[in-house]
């Protein structure tokens, strides 16, 4: 009898053994085996990145958004967004453009409208097995001048539900800004007084539209700054890619001129 005990007792210690001898192989001879440490660390030559505690949520912003049917691996979320699952704080936004804006792709269909891309704002959970969807709301800025003598532009805000619960809220902030030939750009409100409308804030809705003036200094160059904040139905809000919340849209440089004013044929995208 305690022969036989002695014997299951020595098997299930040589099992051990053989498992612990597995994860010991790469480490040199005297050395302790290798643990991966948590967070997004390279040892060696090797880097291990984190996995999500099952049911840990992500909130961010990307240019498309997460398929409902499958679960998409960490590594297929953007940056800023593994960043949060890994516990790293946000970083600093570097942008030519005052705050960290940029232009949202999109294009310039006239002389006088420029639409942004569609950008999601995503929470998500996610596990060991990839990430899923929780709720997704799209949003989206559309920029137009009034062209002739006017010096104002209307900005329309875009948000509605992509997936998820149907109940979100959305808010905004605006401000304007002056884009400077080789130099940082200013905001209109610290530029100089030209009758430019600088900084304003409040609750959107889908297909809102406000109208500012944005200055009539001739032979300038100016530009909308709106940023909109979504607050998913949990109360949560989608953090942006400078690590802030909300996320940060630039418009299409606008030429001022005494006489018709118009979209630049260019721009600059905040880079």
């Amino acid at each position: 009898m305690v022969s036989r005990q002695v014997r299951a007792v020595s098997a299930a210690a040589g099992a051990v053994a053989a498992v612990l001898a597995g994860v010991a192989a790469a480490a040199a001879p005297g050395q302790a085996p290798h643990r991966p440490v948590p967070g997004d660390q390279a040892v060696g030559y090797f880097s291990y990145a984190p996995w999500p505690a099952a049911g840990e949520t992500v909130r961010f912003f990307s240019d498309r958004p997460l398929p409902e049917d499958v679960r998409t691996p960490v590594s297929g979320l953007p940056g800023w967004a593994q960043g949060q699952l890994a516990g790293r704080g946000p970083s600093a936004a570097r942008t030519g453009t005052p705050g960290g804006y940029k232009l949202r792709r999109g294009n310039r269909s006239t002389d006088y409208v420029y639409k942004s891309a569609d950008v999601y704002a995503i929470e998500a959970n996610c596990g060991p097995g990839g990430c899923r969807p929780v709720q997704q709301v799209r949003v989206a800025i559309k920029e137009y001048v009034r062209g002739r003598t006017s010096k104002n532009w209307e900005i329309t805000f875009y948000g509605s539900r992509w997936s998820g619960p149907s109940r979100f809220h959305l808010d905004y902030t605006y401000d304007c800004g002056v884009n400077i030939n080789r130099a940082p750009d200013k905001t209109c409100s610290t530029w100089r007084r030209d009758g430019a409308q600088g900084h304003g804030s409040g609750v959107a809705v889908d297909k809102q539209k406000i109208v500012k003036n944005f200055g009539r200094t001739a032979v300038v160059t100016k530009f909308p700054m709106v940023k909109l904040l979504v607050t998913f139905a949990d109360g949560s809000g989608a953090i942006g890619d400078d690590g802030t919340a909300g996320e940060k849209f630039r418009g299409w440089d606008v030429c001022v001129t005494n006489t018709t004013t118009k979209l630049c044929h260019g721009t600059g995208d905040g880079s």
